[in-house]
Formats: C-alpha cells, sequence, structure tokens
C-alpha cells in the first residue's frame, strides 16, 4: 500500500470511531433526559410542563 492508501484507511477509521462516540454520548444524553421527564411528570397529568 501507498502512503495515501494508509493514511485514507486511518482517517476513515478514526472518522468511523469519532462518529460511533459521538452518537453514543447523544443517544445517553437523551435517554438521560427522558428519564428526568418520566421521574419529574410521573405523578401528574395535569402539570402543562409534562408534555412527552
Amino acid at each position: 500500500m501507498t502512503n495515501l492508501a494508509i493514511e485514507i484507511l486511518v482517517l476513515t477509521f478514526v472518522l468511523v470511531n469519532f462518529g460511533a462516540i459521538l452518537t453514543a454520548n447523544i443517544y445517553d444524553s437523551s435517554k438521560r433526559a427522558l428519564q428526568r421527564r418520566k421521574l419529574f411528570c410521573g405523578n401528574t397529568l395535569s402539570n402543562p410542563y409534562c408534555i412527552i
């Protein structure tokens, strides 16, 4: 392999891993926000701030 092919391969590997890490972080934060809303809005149905 040439140097260019190796560099492209490494760059692709780094970008895929970076995207996977970002996706996992976004998923985790949205999951925590949903759990917070369920905990806060679990006892009342008439609260206007509890739109799930």
